[in-house]
């Protein structure tokens, strides 16, 4: 169960009234808080300083969304309607990314920090220009920059939407943050989406010697109930 609101108290609270409400029937086995500046923007800047969710698809035609969400045909019967969630919990190591150089930084990701665009100019919301090169013939998105990495066009198309949410969960036992991303994304099935882009930058990305992934699951989400019916009654249901 995914909870969210524009104000804290009101998750807590939501929260309370479904444990509630379950009780004797489930419980809650682990849980994990995050945040974002709220209202919830479409983009938002993580821990990193970096903005997040920019490079997300847009879903306002109903057929993209249906490609890019909902579950294909050979899905079982009881996903129809539904989604694929996958959840990372990733340690983000600032202090060792906070002492890096601005330019170290975007040359990492391929954005810039100030306004999250491409190094390749433009604002937030340019495509990146995956082919500029410098007189020098150097990339000006480095071959191991995130944002060339995690693009569909590197990736034979695989595309997801990301919503993820900061996390600060106090300090470790050797003084570091314990402080990171609670990366969440959706698709139509992880095996063509999530699995083949995260292969690549596991092997190369930049980013990656400043992250931790500790945790890590995917989830079957079942489509909405119609009214008088319940999510998940053609698989739970005897």
């Amino acid at each position: 169960v995914q909870i969210a609101a524009d104000d804290p108290l009101v998750v807590v609270q939501a929260l309370r009234t479904v444990r509630r409400l379950a009780r004797g029937t489930a419980g809650t086995r682990w849980l994990m808080a995050g945040f974002t500046r709220a209202p919830g923007p479409a983009t938002h800047r993580n821990l990193m300083g970096q903005l997040d969710g920019t490079g997300n698809p847009d879903l306002a035609d109903p057929a993209q969304r249906s490609r890019i969400l909902l579950s294909g045909p050979d899905a079982p019967a009881w996903l129809a309607g539904g989604s694929y969630a996958v959840v990372r919990r990733i340690r983000m190591l600032l202090e060792h990314w906070e002492g890096l150089p601005l330019e170290h930084r975007e040359q990492a990701v391929g954005r810039r920090v100030a306004d999250g665009a491409p190094l390749t100019g433009g604002t937030e919301f340019t495509p990146a220009d995956l082919d500029a090169a410098r007189p020098d013939g150097v990339p000006v998105i480095a071959a191991n920059a995130h944002v060339r990495l995690a693009a569909p066009a590197s990736n034979g198309g695989a595309t997801m939407l990301r919503r993820s949410w900061s996390y600060f969960d106090g300090l470790r036992q050797d003084g570091t943050p314990d402080a990171g991303t609670l990366f969440v994304a959706w698709q139509n099935d992880p095996r063509s989406a999530f699995v083949p882009v995260q292969r690549r930058p596991a092997r190369t990305d930049a980013l990656a010697r400043y992250v931790v992934h500790e945790s890590s699951a995917v989830f079957a989400v079942p489509g909405g109930a119609e009214p008088g019916d319940w999510v998940g009654r053609a698989l739970l249901a005897p």
